[in-house]
């Protein structure tokens, strides 16, 4: 019932709200404003007269509370009824269209007749519009002579003015800055734009409590709406790669543009190891705060934009430390749109999306290529003649020379692909008075991606109820998340790279083939045709539904003192299935194999997540001369609960049967699984921030952090931050002729820690099944427990530089050094233990580098809102293992051990292609290891001379310096880096009388990649699929001087070659300009039709993400699913 009684009043102050427009005969009928006798306040007399007319009638409260009007009062039109109830009144009205203005009179005008243009006077009409170029409601316009009006509700506005005079304006709004211009009769329409307040455009939002900016010492970056818009209006996480460099989206070359895929996110580097099955998610990943609370990686990847107010970036120890144990690799700190007063306005935007796939990196042969490059290397005359015989491998000839003759050339890369179409609208409604203000909204976006098939379609629903009740502002928001999303049935991009050109995908009468062919003379190893699984009732989607509801109360005590309460509850529940029916090629062979009862397989997994979160603080901030101090005390609690459940099951009668109760049994050799976690957190944090004379700053902050991830005998921790500043330029001795409106420099240290962990990794874990005591079922114990194991620590020191030069040059410079230790490492432990490693606190990485940010604005015309800033950026981090022991002993062994696996069809007598792959990684893809002094980032190999010109073989330096022809795995060094030495980025934006125009383009210098491209098409191969064209450059005769060693054709395409291993032949320095974002897009301010339309703001914009890349690699890019530019139309109407 409460809750029925709150959507009641909320939805009634909604339609309260809705603008009435009145029809011509609505204004012509008589106007009934009082119908008897009594008394009525002047104030109601106008709004009735509002009601029934249809004329938007603007005044001022104060002005008008004192007085009423006598009954019955009835008119013929507006006119007259105005003219009646301000009779003997100290008002006039001046009607400009739709609305009318209730001003003071003036001495000099006789009371009768105010909107009659006098001799003595004219009018000044205009409108009032807000930072966004929206009509600004309810500002005060005073004049020099006495008059105070308000804006209406689309910002509009118009005065009487005495005609033989210059009169100043004064246009004013809480939280903006003033605006004053002085007229004469010459002004007869104007626009004036109010720019947020300087104080309030300095605060700090750090997702806890703001803090004024000028005395702030912590290292912060700060986007609004617009700027995260100007380079994207998909995804926020893109817009901010592309804005600042330290936050780094890693390049993954398998998902390429998969839009279900979740992109890795370090800010300012890596903290943690990567230890698989120590961390929850990504280790390195940097803590999400949406509106006051925790967030998912997920919920911000599908974050609306258009409900974003701003971003702020958490980077050192005095900005983060207020977090605690979670902000080591940073904190992201996200606010949405707060609801605005006014008449109910409605805004839409919507976009069409057009993703196109960028194949710029594959560089493969034709039909004709491989079937010349086969015949070179014998194919058809050497093995198949030996196993198949004479005819079998004439036949096997003959049957590609007829396909090519026939003109059969397929590129295969193109059948798995389309030019993606999606579509993203998002409408809301907004309005209120000074009480109550709300928005309601609902959005939905569709991202189609450029596999067929793929898509991830977000549906939102939306509202916030803000009531303000004397100096306390309630605050309730409520979400609802409905996400599916589908993976392309067409399987893996990879799957089709290596398909043959001359093989047909289609029969003679244009139905898809099962079989393509058979690589061998013996009819033998058939190639499948994965487009033939693409038609099945095949089934991959996973799901999730997310409520949401955030409670917060703000009251400000008096004008020093304020307390802030906050209540979160989140429910999510995800699912995912995955269905393979029976005709799928994968059980192709189970019927030879006695396995015909298998056949199909399906994967169902079902998740929930409940997490309560609450926090409540107390501030107080007060000026004592020239002493500022600001004081914080906040107190926080959360509960997470989550868990999963898996089940894989199989034999399913026919391809209809897709439902998981229709299986047979569950898969073979297994059983249900699951997880379950349940993590609390409490934490007191305090925060002083003080300034003296707005010149020498301090800043200081602890928290105190309780959790139970960690062991018993280390649930707390404490973290902190000092940080100090000075403001040069507010210095008496500091000359005010250089122009400088901000010079200050900072420093700070402190400790932070990361807490991205599995939450029973200090306990005792027990896996249940497999394992039978006395005829029932055991457990076996997986880990010895810590009890004292804790959090890593992050220590942070940053110095920073803030110049800002007359507006026009705008510098940002840091130097940061950060050492994390007690990091979580697996110990080596004697066998005689039981257990090979254990959990323990040790190890220390250091991260090191700085950060530059130039903006320059040369021209800038405001009243044509003409303006030209250049930007740039660039950043260097550097990462250093300072201390392992001996800890990483064990996983650098296994590391080298991987390089002399056994051959999976060796071991078990058959193997999967999933095997084979996953072993020629092993032997081919360089080791992660560890040691000290090195970067995390290392990449480690063998030292190559080069190919051997008489031989054709490969000469390596071992470690001592001689020349081997042999690969070892004891003589790896590191051979190249990562880590770009220097990344950045480089733009321009323009704009003129609604035109504008911004471009940015990313940079890597320095950095080293291992081109898999080479490894995996033209050395590691057996002359069987489709090859990279770079094959014609191996050695083939004594005497070639070639980059890639020798080759052959396999007998089989399960024949594996003679592997090339990890060598720094094929580090290649990777130098990369990528053109990640052009807008262009036209502002209708100037367009009066618009308004005649019913609009108050019009916006058309074309948006162009991932146009072009440069690179100094050719490299084959998103080889399980490809990348994509992608180009945006989209249109923003505010009604």
């Amino acid at each position: 019932m409460k809750k029925r009684f709150i959507l009641a009043i909320f939805f009634g102050l909604c339609a309260a709200s809705l603008p009435v427009t009145g029809s011509a005969q609505q204004r012509q009928r008589e106007i009934v404003v009082v119908s008897n006798s009594r008394k009525l306040p002047l104030a109601d007399a106008l709004k009735r007269i509002q009601k029934v007319t249809g004329y938007n009638i603007l005044f001022t409260y104060d002005d008008v509370k004192a007085y009423t009007v006598q009954g019955p009062i009835k008119a013929a039109n507006v006119t007259q009824a105005l003219d009646k109830v301000l009779a003997g009144k100290p008002f006039a009205y001046v009607i400009d269209g739709n609305y009318v203005s209730i001003v003071q009179r003036r001495n000099s005008l006789p009371s009768t007749t105010a909107p009659r243009k006098q001799k003595t006077s004219y009018v000044v009409a205009g409108h009032v519009l807000d930072s966004e170029q929206l009509g600004l409601p309810g500002a005060t316009i005073k004049t020099s002579d006495g008059q105070t009006i308000i804006s209406g509700s689309d910002g509009s506005f118009s005065l009487e003015l005495p005609e033989d005079e210059k009169t100043t304006i004064t246009v004013s709004y809480i939280g903006m800055k003033t605006y004053m211009r002085t007229v004469t009769k010459a002004t007869r329409n104007m626009v004036i734009q109010l720019v947020d307040d300087a104080k309030l455009d300095e605060v700090v939002v750090n997702g806890m409590f703001e803090q004024r900016k000028s005395s702030y010492t912590g290292a912060t970056v700060s986007f609004n709406r617009d700027q995260l818009k100007e380079v994207g209006n998909q995804n926020l996480l893109k817009s901010l790669k592309s804005l600042d460099p330290s936050f780094q989206i890693l390049d993954n070359n398998l998902t390429g543009s998969n839009p279900n895929a979740m992109p890795d996110i370090q800010l300012r580097g890596q903290t943690s190891f990567n230890i698989k099955g120590d961390y929850d998610g990504n280790q390195n990943q940097p803590l999400f705060i949406l509106d006051g609370f925790e967030t998912t990686l997920e919920k911000v990847n599908d974050l609306d934009m258009n409900r974003i107010q701003s971003v702020t970036l958490l980077k050192d120890a005095a900005a983060k430390a207020i977090y605690g144990s979670k902000a080591g690799n940073g904190v992201v700190v996200i606010q949405t749109v707060r609801p605005k007063s006014g008449e109910m306005r409605i805004t839409y935007n919507g976009s069409l999306n057009i993703e196109a796939p960028d194949l710029t990196g594959y560089n493969l042969m034709n039909a004709q290529e491989k079937f010349d490059w086969e015949n070179a290397h014998h194919k058809y005359d050497g093995w198949q003649v030996m196993y198949g015989g004479a005819q079998a491998a004439d036949n096997l000839y003959k049957s590609v020379y007829d396909a090519i003759a026939s003109g059969v050339d397929t590129y295969w890369l193109s059948k798995p692909l389309r030019t993606g179409v999606g579509q993203q609208h998002t409408l809301s409604l907004e309005g209120g008075d000074s009480k109550v203000r709300y928005i309601v909204g609902a959005g939905y976006n569709n991202v189609a991606g450029v596999m067929k098939g793929s898509s991830r379609n977000t549906l939102n629903i939306n509202s916030t109820l803000s009531y303000t009740y004397k100096n306390m502002v309630f605050r309730n928001q409520l979400d609802y998340d409905r996400n599916v999303s589908k993976n392309s049935p067409y399987g893996s991009f990879s799957d089709y790279v290596s398909l043959e050109p001359y093989y047909a995908p289609y029969d003679a009468d244009g139905n898809v083939k099962q079989i393509l062919g058979y690589e061998t003379a013996t009819s033998s190893y058939p190639v499948y045709n994965p487009l033939y699984n693409a038609q099945l009732n095949t089934k991959n989607q996973s799901d999730y539904t997310t409520f949401t509801e955030n409670f917060e109360m703000d009251w400000h005590i008096n004008e020093n003192l304020r307390f802030t309460g906050q209540f979160s509850y989140q429910r999510q529940n995800t699912g995912s299935d995955i269905f393979y029916p029976a005709s799928h090629t994968m059980f192709a062979e189970y019927d030879a194999e006695g396995l015909a009862d298998r056949k199909g397989r399906y994967t169902q997994s079902h998740g929930f997540l409940q997490q309560i979160a609450a926090k409540a603080g107390v501030s107080y901030n007060k000026n004592f001369g020239k002493h500022y101090l600001f004081l914080n005390g906040t107190w926080n609690l959360s509960d997470i609960n989550q868990n999963s459940t898996t089940v894989v099951a199989e034999g399913f009668g026919n391809d209809n049967m897709d439902n998981i109760s229709m299986a047979t049994s569950y898969q073979h050799d297994s059983h249900p699984s699951g997880s379950d976690s349940h993590t609390r957190e409490v934490g007191i944090v305090g925060a002083l921030n003080y300034s003296y004379a707005e010149r020498y700053l301090l800043d200081a902050s602890y928290r105190a952090t309780g959790s139970s991830v960690y062991g018993s005998d280390n649930h707390w921790g404490c973290f902190w931050s000092v940080g100090a500043g000075y403001n040069i330029h507010n210095e008496p001795w500091f000359p005010k002729t250089l122009g400088f409106n901000l010079l200050k420099l900072r420093y700070s240290l402190g400790y932070t820690g990361t807490q991205n962990f599995n939450p029973y990794q200090a306990r005792a874990m027990y896996s249940y099944g497999g394992t039978f005591y006395d005829g029932r079922m055991g457990a076996t114990l997986l880990g010895l427990p810590n009890t004292s194991l804790r959090w890593q620590k992050v220590w942070d020191s940053n110095l920073g530089l803030d110049v800002n030069w007359k507006g026009i040059i705008s510098l940002r410079a840091e130097y940061y050094v950060q050492n994390t230790d007690n990091m979580l490492s697996d110990i080596t432990l004697p066998g005689s233990t039981g257990f090979q490693s254990y959990k323990e606190n040790m190890g220390e990485i250091q991260n090191k580098g700085w950060e530059l940010y130039l903006g320059i604005t040369p021209w800038r015309d405001n009243a044509n809102r003409g303006y030209v800033t250049l930007t740039a950026s660039a950043t260097r981090n550097k990462n250093t293992i300072k201390k392992i022991y001996d800890i990483f002993k064990k996983s650098n062994d296994d590391a080298d051990s991987n390089f002399s696996a056994e051959n999976p069809s060796y071991a078990t007598g058959s193997a999967t292609d999933e095997e084979y792959a996953a072993y020629k990684s092993k032997l081919t893809n360089p080791a992660t290891k560890y040691y000290e002094g090195c970067s995390m980032t290392a990449i480690w190999g063998m030292r190559s001379l080069g190919i051997d010109p008489m031989s054709g073989k490969e000469m390596y330096l071992d470690k001592n310096g001689n020349v081997t022809y042999t690969w070892s795995a004891d003589d790896q060094v590191v051979i190249g880096d990562t880590n770009p030495k220097v990344h950045g980025t480089l733009g321009i934006s323009a704009g003129w009388k609604g035109w504008s125009l911004s471009a940015i383009a990313s940079y890597k210098l320095g950095g080293d990649l291992y081109n898999s491209t080479l490894i995996d098409r033209v050395e590691n191969v057996t002359g069987f699929g489709n090859l990279d064209k770079r094959v014609a450059e191996t050695w083939t005769q004594p005497g070639d001087n070639a980059r890639y060693k020798a080759i052959e054709m396999k007998q089989t395409p399960i024949d594996l070659p003679d592997y090339t291993k990890p060598t720094s032949r094929f580090v290649e320095r990777n130098n990369e300009l990528y053109l990640s974002s052009i807008n262009l897009s036209y502002d209708f301010y100037r367009m009066a039709w618009i308004h005649k339309l019913g609009l108050s703001y019009l916006r058309l914009s074309f948006i162009a993400n991932d146009v072009a890349r440069l690179s100094s690699i050719k490299i084959e890019r998103g080889t399980d699913y490809p990348y994509a530019r992608t180009f945006t139309f989209s249109v923003t109407a505010t009604f």
